[in-house]
């Protein structure tokens, strides 16, 4: 059976040190945070390709709300908003440090996702036939992190006050702009239900072995096919 791996923001940024500030209930999450070589050796994995994707888990409890005094652990709200920061705070502390390389970046929060969906390459890939889903990123753009600046209804952020290198500028969906310089210029109703295909599960994978949880690899995802040499060399 397959198994695939994915973690959170939360995981990769801060540490267990957080809980000692007065406001720690901010910082709940499931599972909690961990030490500091538990953070680092998340980042060896997204290197090594352990991990296969980052979501955002994104839960945007407003800060009254994560530090209700009526909670406990029990009880405690799980989750913080990270739609908004996943993306430029990954190339920050990844790409920009020296974590992980830019294919990697667009492998964790594009191409993998598709191809685990069966959505790819209609998804995840820059191609002939593909989507046109395109994020136009300005990598010398640099920012604070300011929660209440943000398009969640949260008004803070975790990573307040964050110095971040990288940020996306526009995005295209289907050919169509739906972001710019931070306006968002979508409609609802826009979205489409889409169907996957036969490929679902498929990851690359650098070593097939009789252990390997990826499956087996596709033709478009070989060096020298067109779809791969295409959207490797765009993306």
């Amino acid at each position: 059976m397959p198994v695939y791996v994915e973690t959170r923001p939360l995981y990769l940024h801060l540490t267990r040190e957080r809980f000692a500030e007065p406001d720690a209930g901010k910082y709940a999450g499931a599972p909690p945070l961990r030490e500091a070589s538990d953070r680092e050796a998340r980042w060896a994995g997204l290197a090594a390709g352990d991990i296969d994707t980052l979501c955002s888990d994104h839960a945007p409890w407003t800060l009254d709300a994560k530090l209700d005094p009526v909670l406990n652990v029990v009880t405690a709200r799980q989750g913080v908003a990270d739609l908004e920061t996943l993306m430029p705070m990954l190339y920050s502390e990844g790409v920009a440090a020296g974590r992980i390389s830019l294919d990697q970046f667009v492998d964790v929060t594009s191409a993998n996702a598709a191809r685990i969906f069966g959505l790819y390459p209609r998804k995840g890939a820059i191609t002939v036939g593909s989507d046109a889903d395109i994020a136009l990123w300005d990598p010398g753009h640099r920012r604070t992190i300011d929660g209440a600046r943000m398009q969640s209804l949260s008004g803070y952020s975790v990573y307040d006050g964050w110095q971040v290198q990288g940020w996306p500028r526009f995005v295209v969906r289907r050919g169509e702009l739906v972001l710019a310089d931070g306006e968002i210029t979508a409609r609802p109703g826009e979205g489409e239900w889409l169907r996957r295909n036969g490929t679902a599960g498929m990851l690359p994978s650098p070593a097939q072995g009789p252990h390997d949880r990826r499956g087996p690899k596709n033709d478009w995802d070989q060096p020298g096919h067109a779809s791969y040499d295409r959207s490797h060399a765009e993306l």
